[in-house]
């Protein structure tokens, strides 16, 4: 102890003898620390969360597995049928509970008397096990009893604690009074405290989950709504309760296959379910590497300059091993010296992290989902940011400790010939650490350059349709008023009338779902060719509109007409396709007059005659495919929640106004969410390409600055070393241009070298990228040329500056130099 003291005591003395070098080498570690920090920040926050509930490893997901394949298809929902019969005959859980999580609910309550608005709200209908199979209870009120999902006694709520807070001012005595939702009053039970909180989950109130056991139609069982979850009995593995379920869901598609043929189930710890369905994973993977990378730069240039320093202690360590130090000692005296510099640093990138974490938690701001993720300068970040100084230090200062530790004692002691040249060995490390710093700059920049083309090509793509000039917001008709079909259609008819004539309203129409937002799939069949196989059923994206729809989104119409107002439900069904439709399902064949059949809800689905064929729209705004659409008017095949589109001639969002007023006349007790321009909604789809390629950018150039400072220093060193060589090359006939050429061919070489290895690590980057993003296709072979030309570019500049001052070395002072 007390020998490592006298080395910390040491290390302090020299640091603060060269306040310069201490400098640059905390500031240079301190920003490779801040950029990890701030990152792991989202890795702790979206990924080391604890699940919420008691014992979470036991608790489990248990998902569908569509036989379609697609997105997330082994975690799709499950259907109330299954869930009854699963909870009944499975031995693996204890218990099963079960939410629904798509659900709006208009809150009225308190104060519309005064004209208080009318708040749509997100809520989960759960069953009466919900919370007590998580561990959990309200922190105010009490939990839903047994009998609560039963029609006549699941009038009954629980609030969020923020939903409590900020409609009610925290006033307890909400407790017991009622609130209306959905024009029937419901009596407020409890107040869920907000530590209860699941990533991507943002329910704003509880109701119970009314299901009936009755119900086995074709249409409920497609009706797959429903996260199950469930906890684990003692001594019963995870791969036993798989097993077990996968069975379950066989027997399911032998007893109904009409409905549950091909479909599996899939089961998953809860953690891990969290995890796999928000599906950040890829980013941080991405993100982490990107700055481990960057630390290793910076590490590099830090270590490069305690080899310098090192190289010009050697005569000193020459002297102290002569007295008796081991080469152990000398060992753990460079290491001490990392080690305070690594603390340093790390010290001052913490304090930097706190800008970056609140830097990052203000661009998340765009994803309601993502914006509550806890992201903080919690245990996890501080403890990481401990372990990478630690890290940081063994790979700054083992290659100098080392190279020090391996001084000769009688040619150091020796070593003060004029004639002297520092010898290869001394620079041969330092030439390995910064050629790798280059490699690993351009293996970042090739990989960034990758993502943020295909990000910006998809940000600039032509999406089919007009964005500009457009309001949207969405409805949802409430089943107390609007019960059936024929309401709903009287509804819509009186909403686009009284669209229509709001001033500054170009076209109005109503969708089931906005272009470009991912509209769900059907199976379908076309009449006069053969029944899909079962394994590879026939699938597009189905669109219900009002018939100003395509006028409205300005979509044109390539062959065939429009739907018109006579288009009502006792007239012939009729839709619209678009060209990947025609493409992919009728090749070479002329679509109008043909007729499909839809397996939606309908006990028996009708044909339908395609009447039109329209231009393709994006099935996802931030995605790059075309999908097969089908569109149905809302006046044939109703809808209970859609969305609304204006076509304004100004601003759309000065247009909300007049939408709230003409929505109140027709029914005030309706709310309208999501209000926003289409422009606005796009952007929010795509804000986190924006702060992915943002973030990427900024780490790439921050290594390339860094490669760049290290090749600067490691040949500034060399010309320093090489004064007195140089003068000899000047005084016996060398120009200044044969020693400027000497020099920049020095950084030119490791560039080259540096360069030729970051190409052949980053060759797999777009296969890898494909594989990591779903619908990703990234390829730009010209980035290959592009970013080794400006490495050398970059390396070279760095080089100029102490190869023109080598050029102009006086020999005769170089000759008396020492």
């Amino acid at each position: 102890m007390n020998t490592l003291i006298q080395d910390i005591r040491y290390a302090f003395r020299q640091l603060r003898k060269n306040p310069g070098f201490t400098s640059i080498a905390v500031l240079t570690l301190a920003l490779g620390i801040a950029v990890n920090a701030t990152m792991f920040s989202m890795v702790s926050g979206f990924l080391l969360q604890p699940a919420p509930g008691k014992d979470p490893q036991q608790l489990a997901v248990i998902s569908s597995v569509n036989p379609d394949g697609g997105f997330l298809a082994d975690a799709s929902p499950v259907s109330p049928p299954n869930y009854l019969a699963w909870r009944a005959a499975n031995h693996s859980f204890s218990d099963i509970a079960a939410n629904d999580q798509d659900r709006i609910v208009s809150l009225a309550g308190q104060g519309e008397a005064e004209g208080r608005q009318a708040e749509a709200l997100h809520a989960d209908a759960v069953s009466t096990n919900y919370f007590s199979l998580f561990g959990v209870a309200p922190q105010l009120g009490r939990d839903f009893a047994a009998a609560e999902d039963q029609p006549g006694r699941d009038h009954v709520v629980i609030l969020s604690e923020n939903l409590w807070k900020r409609r009610y001012g925290s006033d307890r005595s909400i407790l017991g009074r009622t609130v209306r939702l959905n024009r029937e009053d419901y009596v407020v039970i409890g107040i869920l405290s907000s530590k209860f909180r699941m990533l991507g989950y943002s329910p704003q109130l509880w109701l119970p989950l009314n299901v009936n056991a009755a119900e086995q139609t074709a249409a409920v069982r497609r009706n797959r709504s429903l996260r199950l979850f469930a906890r684990l009995r003692p001594n019963v593995t995870l791969e036993q309760a798989r097993a077990e379920f996968i069975t379950l869901a066989n027997a399911a598609s032998h007893d109904f296959p009409e409905t549950e043929k091909g479909w599996g189930a899939s089961v998953r710890t809860l953690p891990d379910f969290i995890i796999y369905d928000f599906q950040i994973r890829s980013a941080l993977v991405i993100l982490m590497t990107t700055v481990g990378l960057v630390l290793m730069i910076a590490c590099a240039n830090v270590a490069g300059l305690l080899l310098a320093r090192a190289s010009g202690r050697q005569k000193e360590l020459a002297i102290r091993m002569s007295l008796g130090a081991s080469r152990l000692r000398i060992i753990r005296q460079s290491l001490t010296e990392g080690l305070l510099i690594a603390l340093l640093g790390g010290g001052v990138g913490v304090f930097l992290s706190e800008w970056g974490i609140d830097f990052v938690r203000t661009q998340l701001s765009f994803n309601e989902a993502l914006s509550t993720a806890p992201l903080s300068l919690d245990r996890n970040v501080l403890l990481f940011a401990l372990g990478v100084s630690l890290i940081s230090a063994v790979l700054c200062g083992l290659a100098p400790a080392l190279s020090a530790s391996a001084t000769t004692i009688n040619s150091n002691l020796k070593d003060d010939s004029r004639a002297a040249s520092p010898g290869r060995s001394r620079t041969r490390l330092r030439t390995v650490l910064v050629t790798g710093e280059i490699a690993l700059s351009l293996f970042l920049l090739v990989g960034t350059g990758l993502l943020i083309r295909e990000i910006y090509m998809i940000e600039h793509q032509p999406l089919g349709f007009q964005p500009d000039h457009l309001l949207t917001a969405a409805v949802t008709l409430d089943k107390a008023r609007y019960p059936d079909a024929p309401r709903q259609i009287r509804f819509v008819e009186n909403l686009r009338s009284r669209l229509q004539q709001l001033p500054g309203v170009q076209a109005a129409a109503v969708t089931s779902d906005l272009p470009a937002t991912g509209p769900d799939s059907v199976a379908l069949r076309i009449e006069g060719q053969p029944d899909p196989s079962e394994n590879k059923p026939l699938t597009a994206r189905h669109v219900v509109a009002s018939p100003d729809f395509f006028i409205t989104a300005e979509v044109p119409l390539l062959r065939g007409r429009m739907f018109a107002d006579s288009d009502t439900a006792s007239a012939p069904k009729v839709a619209l396709v678009n060209e990947e439709f025609v493409h992919k399902f009728l090749p070479g064949e002329e679509p109008l007059g043909k007729r499909i059949r839809l397996n939606l809800d309908a006990a028996t689905p009708e044909w339908i005659e395609i009447v039109g064929v329209v231009r393709n729209v994006k099935t996802y705004s931030e995605g790059t495919a075309y999908d097969p659409h089908v569109y149905e008017t809302i006046l044939q095949h109703p809808a209970g929640s859609f969305s609304i589109m204006l076509r304004t001639k100004a601003d759309p969002n000065a247009m909300a106004a007049s939408l709230r007023t003409g929505l109140a006349q027709l029914d005030s007790e309706l709310p309208l969410s999501n209000v926003m321009s289409m422009a606005t909604l796009i952007d929010k789809q795509k804000g986190g390409d924006e702060f992915f390629s943002r973030v990427l950018g900024c780490f790439a150039l921050l290594a390339l600055v860094l490669a760049a400072v290290g090749i600067y220093g490691l040949i500034a060193y060399s010309v320093s070393k090489r004064t007195h060589e140089i003068g000899i090359r000047i005084a016996v006939g060398a120009s200044g241009l044969d020693v400027l050429r000497m020099v920049l061919w020095e950084g030119t070489k490791m560039a080259t070298i540096g360069s030729a290895i970051g190409v052949l690590l980053a060759l797999p980057l777009p296969k890898l990228f494909n594989g990591m993003f779903y619908g990703m296709y990234v390829n730009e072979p010209r980035l290959y040329f592009l970013v080794p030309a400006v490495i050398l570019f970059i390396t070279g500049s760095a080089t100029y500056i102490p190869a023109r001052r080598a050029a102009k070395v006086d020999p005769m002072v170089a000759l008396r130099y020492e």
